[in-house]
């Protein structure tokens, strides 16, 4: 298997970063080919094409759970599901105690996802779109919404909902993301939908953090950030389907602020 980067990371949701950081990894490769990610460089180019072993993952593992974040989070781990298990079977009996947060973009095979129950204890999946056409247009995936809908009941069945600890820090269950797109607010209002029906009481973090990256800079709907109104338009539909529990970004009109990440440097979120 192949990572790219790993260490303590402070950019996720209130309950997974802390104030300690989460031990993240990212892995390179992806199994969606998304025209717009922001972490194109790993997914897509080679970048960070660093490879261990099982027992090495185990290792890093180890290694940052020393260093007292909060958890370990996996990022983008569809593809070396089989590799992670392994190390994360090893890293258990050598002494792994914290959290484990597999944070992926929903699009897992069903049966792979069962062997990781009892040794994730964190989902965090991605729910991208509710429009299969447009995952074949922007991922090049045509089936995305029904595989990640199952993949997600999976999640739910394995850990349930979404709990904290009395520093509201996360201790197991799921969070599910969806990133607004400008220019395709509909995907998102119907995305909504789909996720309120997971659970009464499931946690949503609604990202509006979407920066024009890799194959769209310059295109018309997805070259330019997301406006006010389109924000607005996504958040009142989430505060009509009633969701109770969950964290959404504020936004800026024609914010300037680049939140992609350079994985050609020692530390990509400088």
């Amino acid at each position: 298997m192949f990572i790219a980067w790993s260490g303590k990371h402070y950019g996720e949701e209130p309950p997974i970063s802390g104030t300690n950081g989460s031990g993240t990894i990212f892995f390179s490769g992806c199994n969606l080919h998304c025209s717009f990610c922001q972490n194109y460089q790993i997914s897509q180019l080679g970048i960070g094409q660093n490879a261990y072993t099982p027992k090495q993952l185990a290792d890093l593992i180890l290694e940052l759970q020393k260093k007292g974040v909060h958890n370990i989070n996996l990022v983008s781990p569809t593809i070396w599901s089989i590799e992670i298990i392994k190390g994360l079977k090893i890293a258990k009996k050598k002494g792994l105690t914290i959290p484990v947060v597999y944070n992926t973009n929903a699009y897992d095979n069903l049966e792979i996802l069962k062997q990781f129950n009892g040794l994730i204890d964190i989902y965090l999946p991605d729910f991208k779109y509710a429009d299969d056409q447009l995952g074949l247009e922007l991922s090049q995936i045509s089936n995305y919404s029904r595989v990640a809908i199952n993949a997600i009941k999976e999640m739910f069945n394995q850990v349930g909902d979404l709990v904290l600890d009395s520093n509201n820090i996360a201790t197991r269950g799921v969070l599910v993301r969806h990133l607004i797109l400008p220019g395709y607010i509909q995907n998102s209002i119907e995305s909504l939908k789909i996720i309120r029906g997971f659970s009464e009481n499931v946690h949503l973090s609604l990202m509006t953090q979407y920066n024009p990256a890799f194959k769209v800079l310059g295109d018309e709907k997805l070259g330019k950030t997301l406006s006010l109104k389109e924000a607005g338009m996504v958040i009142a539909e989430m505060n009509n389907l009633k969701f109770s529990n969950g964290w959404y970004q504020p936004v800026e009109e024609k914010a300037a602020i680049c939140l992609n990440p350079d994985f050609t440097k020692e530390n990509p979120f400088n």
